[in-house]
Parts: structure tokens; C-alpha cells; sequence
């Protein structure tokens, strides 16, 4: 045991034979050490993509301002200003995702209230700027319990992920199936291929097809959401679709008040 480290977990005890209380307890501190080197592997590799995350806006930014100070007679100052905002914003982007998703590692408690998921959904689809259309139907009695604010954030990820990929229509239905509160959101773009489902919900995921992220975004939106349906003890799945994509939200349904 004393050869195990935080630093190298991949060492395992020696296993002996038989049923006695030894040899369940090497199965059970191995089973352990599993768990923990797979964790450790798990946030090294976040760790590093997020460094790169970070380090790409701010690349750029250095760029834009030391061309700036280093060709001043062909390099515009104020367009250089006018760039800066948008590899803050960002940056900006990343860091307040990357708190939200920390925040819900942490099993921080919400403020938690009964929400009219079909209202909800038709209060935060109407506001939308012009450009691909939404067409909504919502059952009456979808209630659910949970945080409003982190339940529009899922809703407006959803819809912002439909209408980039979408090519002429966007559809939300909000309806009570088998004890659950489901809201479907489809698109009629490129779709997602099998491989790619699990992907998606994936930390900065870059699929190599014409459903790439948002560039303008953190690369976190999906994850989450996914996050946000786990602390609602729901789900949230790609499914399949005639055309295009189909995410499902699924959460426990509550009574109406």
C-alpha cells in the first residue's frame, strides 16, 4: 500500500484466492484505486484542454495588440480596440461555465420551485430574434420541481444548439409521458451520427461533421445542460429522429399547483 501514490495509482495489491475478508478487501481497495486513476485521468485531460481553451482568445488578443504596437503606420488602433471585446467576452464565457459546472460537481443546492415547464418554455422561446422558426407545442399539466434559472439555461441552450444547425424549422414539444415532464427539441439539419451522441455532452467536443460548435461559445453548453438534468434527477439524450437531431430533457413530473 505504501507504494501507491496520488502520483501513480496504476499499482494494484496483490489479489489472493479465495472469499475470505483479505481477498475482498484487495478486490474492494483495487476496485477503488480504479475509480480514483480513472477520476485522476479524467481531470488531467480536462485540465489540459481547458488550458488550451483559455489560451486560444488570449493568443489572439496578444496577437491583435502587439501587431498594434509593432506596425502602427499599417495597423488600424481602433479596429485592433473593436476585436479586443470579442476574445474577452469569451474568455468571459468559459470562466462563468466552467464556475456553473463546478457549482453543480459541488451538489450546492439551488433554489428549488414548482415550474410550469410548458409556460416556461413558451415565456423563453417568444422573445427570440428573428431567423430560423420555432414551432412549439405544449401539453397542459407538465410541472416540475427545480431551479427556474438553471432550467431556462438548459431551454435556451437547446434552442440556440437547434437553430444553428437547423435549415428552415426548429420544433419544441413540452408533453407528460409515463410519470416524466419531457421536452423534445428537433431540428431538420444534418443530424448526428450513433458514434457522435454521447460525444456531444462532452467537454469542448469538436465533431469533425457540419453539427461543429458554436465558435463564439464556451464548448460547454451541452455538458451543461446534461449537468443541470443529473441535479434535477433527469436525463437528457440524443434520440432519434426522422430528420435532423432530437435532444430529450426528461424530468421527474410533479403535481400541478
Amino acid at each position: 500500500m505504501s507504494a501507491i501514490t496520488a502520483g501513480d495509482l496504476s499499482l494494484r495489491l496483490p489479489t489472493p484466492a479465495g472469499r475470505d475478508e483479505i481477498a475482498r478487501l484487495a478486490r474492494t481497495v483495487n476496485q477503488t484505486l480504479t475509480m480514483l486513476e480513472e477520476a485522476m485521468s479524467k481531470q488531467r485531460r480536462f485540465t489540459s484542454t481547458t488550458s488550451h481553451e483559455l489560451r486560444t482568445p488570449l493568443a489572439g488578443l496578444r496577437v491583435q495588440l502587439e501587431e498594434a504596437l509593432t506596425y502602427p503606420g499599417d495597423v488600424d488602433p481602433q479596429e485592433s480596440i473593436r476585436a479586443a471585446p470579442a476574445a474577452t467576452d469569451r474568455l468571459k464565457t468559459i470562466v462563468n461555465d466552467l464556475l456553473l459546472m463546478a457549482r453543480l460537481h459541488s451538489g450546492q443546492p439551488a433554489l428549488s420551485e414548482p415550474i410550469d415547464l410548458g409556460a416556461l418554455v413558451t415565456e423563453e422561446t417568444a422573445p427570440r430574434t428573428p431567423g430560423v422558426p420555432v414551432r412549439i407545442r405544449v401539453l397542459p399539466g407538465v410541472w416540475v420541481h427545480g431551479s427556474r434559472i438553471q432550467l431556462i439555461r438548459v431551454l435556451d441552450n437547446l434552442l440556440a444548439n437547434a437553430r444553428r444547425h437547423a435549415h428552415s424549422l426548429v420544433e419544441m414539444v413540452v408533453e407528460p409521458v409515463s410519470g416524466q415532464a419531457v421536452v423534445s427539441v428537433s431540428d431538420d439539419g444534418a443530424g448526428i451520427a450513433d458514434a457522435d451522441r454521447e460525444r456531444v455532452f462532452e467537454r469542448f467536443t469538436r465533431l469533425a461533421d457540419a453539427r461543429r460548435r458554436d465558435p463564439g461559445g464556451s464548448g460547454l453548453g451541452l455538458a451543461i445542460s446534461r449537468d443541470i438534468a443529473h441535479a434535477h434527477h433527469g436525463s437528457l439524450r440524443v434520440e432519434d429522429s426522422p430528420q435532423g437531431a432530437r435532444f430529450v430533457l426528461r424530468l421527474p413530473l410533479t403535481e400541478s399547483h
